[in-house]
Parts: C-alpha cells; sequence; structure tokens
C-alpha cells in the first residue's frame, strides 16, 4: 500500500466528483485513505454520494471556508508521509499513483509536485506559473517577462522538459511530504478561492522547497467547475480572482512597491472591465462587486 492519502475539497461538482472518484477507485486498495471535504453544497446530494462510495472518507461542513480552509480540514485527517491535493474535476489515469509515488521517493529534493494536465480535448492546460510582481498582474507583461528575462519559465520550455522548475503549481494537483506541508503550516485560509496555491509555493520558495512539474504523469482536469456553475458564480468567482489577487500583493509586498502593485491592479481591471462592460453586463456586475473592495482597501488598513 502507497504511504498516500488524498484531499479532494469539493462544492457542487458532483457529475465530476464521481468521474474524479471513479478514476481512483482502481487505486484505493493502494492508497491509504481518500478524503473528501464537502463545503456546504447544502444540495441535499452528499448523502446519496457517502451511500455510493462508502471507501472515502467523507467530512461534511456547515459552511463553506474556501478552498484553503477544506484542505486543511482534509490534511487534519492525513497521517501517511505523502498527501496529495486534488480537485475534483480532474480524473487520473490508471496505475497513476504508484510509479508517482515510487518515483518521488527517490528524490528527497522533490518537495512540492504536480503533472501536466490536459483538458477534455487533450491540451495542456499548463497549471503553473511565473511569481506576481510590481507590474505582471497583466497577462501581456507576464509573457514578456518570460520571454525576455525568464526564458525557462516559458510554457514551451516547461512543458518540453521531463522535470520542469516553475515558480509556483496549481492547487488542483499537489504532491507533497506531509512533514513538509507541516512546515509550510498548510494552505493560508485568509483566501478563500484563487492565490491560495501561489501563495504556498511562495512560502515555500523563501525556505528553500521545490517546486516540481513531472511532465511523464498526466492527468485531466475540466477546470473551473465549482466556480463556474451559473452566471452570478461566475460573476463572484471572476472578483474574488482579482481579490485574492490584492490579498498576495499585501502579504507578499513591501513599501512602494506594494502600492504600486495595488493601484496599478486596479486601474487596469478598472479600465478592462468598464470597456468590456459596455458589451458584456457580467464584466459590469465585477466591477460593481469590486467597487466596494476597492473603497475600503484605500481608506481602510485592512483588505
Amino acid at each position: 500500500m502507497l504511504d498516500l492519502s488524498i484531499v479532494i475539497v469539493n462544492y457542487r461538482s458532483w457529475s465530476k466528483l464521481e468521474n474524479c472518484l471513479h478514476s481512483l477507485q482502481p487505486e484505493r486498495q493502494k492508497t491509504k485513505k481518500v478524503i473528501v471535504v464537502d463545503n456546504n453544497s447544502d444540495d441535499n446530494i452528499l448523502d446519496r454520494f457517502i451511500e455510493k462510495f462508502p471507501w472515502v472518507e467523507w467530512v461534511e461542513n456547515d459552511i463553506n471556508a474556501g478552498f484553503a480552509a477544506g484542505c486543511n480540514e482534509g490534511a487534519e485527517k492525513v497521517s501517511t508521509q505523502w498527501m496529495l491535493f486534488l480537485n475534483p474535476d480532474t480524473r487520473l489515469q490508471r496505475d497513476c499513483l504508484p510509479p508517482l509515488i515510487s518515483y518521488c521517493d527517490q528524490h528527497p529534493d522533490f518537495h512540492l509536485i504536480t503533472i501536466k494536465q490536459t483538458d477534455e480535448k487533450g491540451n495542456n492546460t499548463h497549471p503553473y506559473g511565473i511569481f506576481p510582481n510590481a507590474w505582471n498582474s497583466n497577462g501581456l507583461v507576464r509573457s514578456l517577462q518570460r520571454f525576455l528575462l525568464l526564458p525557462d519559465q516559458t510554457k514551451k520550455v516547461l512543458s518540453s522538459n521531463k522535470i520542469s522548475f516553475p515558480h509556483w503549481i496549481s492547487g488542483s494537483f499537489v504532491l507533497l511530504r506531509k512533514e513538509h506541508f507541516e512546515l509550510l503550516g498548510g494552505w493560508d485560509e485568509n483566501f478563500w478561492m484563487y492565490f491560495e496555491d501561489v501563495d504556498l509555493c511562495k512560502r515555500a520558495a523563501d525556505i528553500g522547497l521545490s517546486r516540481i512539474l513531472l511532465n511523464n504523469w498526466e492527468c485531466l482536469h475540466y477546470h473551473g467547475v465549482s466556480s463556474r456553475g451559473d452566471n452570478e458564480t461566475k460573476i463572484l468567482t471572476k472578483a474574488e480572482v482579482i481579490k485574492s489577487h490584492h490579498k498576495y500583493i499585501e502579504k507578499n509586498f513591501v513599501g512602494k512597491k506594494r502600492n504600486l502593485a495595488h493601484r496599478w491592479l486596479m486601474i487596469q481591471k478598472i479600465i478592462e472591465l468598464t470597456l468590456l462592460g459596455a458589451f458584456c453586463k457580467s464584466k459590469k456586475a465585477i466591477l460593481k462587486k469590486l467597487k466596494p473592495f476597492w473603497h475600503q482597501m484605500f481608506f481602510s488598513a485592512d483588505i
């Protein structure tokens, strides 16, 4: 049996969660524990899943405290050497885990590990990125930064090597040893959704823990199922991405750089959402949700 536990945080992603658990079913005899934390889906479906998948350890929350909090709650039930944080909208290939764990056991210098992820059409979703700075909150600036200053961080380079070393890896698949998770102090629950993975990797980088991409293994990732259920949810989560970016800036930047990064992010998002809002009601709604947050940020000590 693998010295491994798997933690999945779910919020109304039932159809994809079912597929995910079916993909894990062949591995359940090889994995010590599969833990699913349901973040208060509150739709009367959980009991059916508990009955259908009795080999899963279920955790039912009374509130949705966010992805990071759900991950930490699941991690409290882990006693194995290895822990895998896995999104409910992923599907693992058969017999993926035994050779992956065996390979990682041979590499003590591998700390936070992910694998190649593809969408339904087989396209690489590139579940990684470079750390934010004061300017690269804009996608074009990030691309130029990778091309001109960080050639080893381009998507082409990272996806073509057997082993790559991205700055950060997506929270959709994070494999690490329990000792390193505890050393990091877990996920930061101040991030309700988004940027908690970037923050985890930043803290790992700060203490010398590596972030590893293994392209010889891959999984399917449908991406964004919990966050794109309906238009209202899309608006909420798109606004949350920007809020979480500000929280990351507040936590990880200092002095004038912090103030500059906050203002640059706000200005470009106001321009983008205002222009697109003329053609798309949801963009206008996102901007409306963000205005009170920005007002509080610049006129209050807390974000």
